[in-house]
């Protein structure tokens, strides 16, 4: 039993870090195609419709910190609360390309704020694959994860039955009171199998046949 529940929590660590890997993967290529825009200021190019077309999926995977609270645009005195930073960067540099007067260095200053952005973004991205990597040869978190993974599998299925009203696996596993019910049930599960390991089942399943009893009479 622990070592299915370990093999389970493994492989669910395991698609986690194929799944940020490649968004780690995604994020570079953004960064070569901006860094090639940045260089050419080409709007009719491939690569500016390549940039356009992933812009949202960056913008959302960067989260939050692809967001500024206050944004002031340059020669304006508006200041937009909430500015999503990738999306609306490509469009204000292809209307600065198209004006004269200020027209390079508007530029240069949305596609600064842009790279800076997203190398932001690549720190955390960073720090996660270290402890993704740190998870994958830790058996006790696999143990975890396995647990977690097994609490969750109820709720999946619902949601693949298309009862979209229950949060989504990341919102779930999130859950600050479904974390504490996962560690929980990982500690009694483990203790009760080395347990069952050390005294034998033949005395474990007595014990829980009466301890069934007491509760459920």
């Amino acid at each position: 039993m622990i070592c299915g529940i370990c093999a389970v929590g493994h492989v669910y660590l395991l698609l986690a870090h194929k799944r940020l890997q490649e968004k780690m993967r995604q994020t570079a290529d953004f960064l070569q195609h901006l860094h090639l825009f940045l260089k050419t200021r080409a709007v009719d190019s491939d690569n500016y419709s390549w940039l356009l077309r992933h812009s949202y999926e960056m913008q959302a995977n960067m989260g939050e910190l692809g967001i500024m609270g206050q944004f002031h645009a340059a020669y304006s005195r508006q200041v937009v609360q909430n500015w999503p930073i990738v999306i609306n960067s490509f469009p204000a540099m292809r209307r600065s390309l198209s004006r004269d007067f200020g027209s390079e260095q508007e530029f240069d200053e949305y596609g600064a704020l842009l790279q800076e952005a997203i190398l932001l973004y690549i720190g955390p991205l960073e720090g996660e694959d270290r402890e993704s990597r740190d998870r994958l040869r830790n058996p006790v978190i696999w143990f975890r994860y396995g647990i977690q993974w097994l609490l969750l599998s109820p709720f999946i299925v619902l949601r693949w039955l298309g009862l979209h009203r229950i949060p989504e696996q990341a919102a779930l596993g999130a859950n600050p009171v479904f974390r504490f019910l996962a560690a929980s049930a990982s500690v009694i599960a483990f203790l009760s199998s080395i347990v069952t390991i050390i005294v034998g089942w033949d005395r474990v399943a007595p014990l829980l046949q009466s301890l069934f009893r007491h509760f459920h009479p």
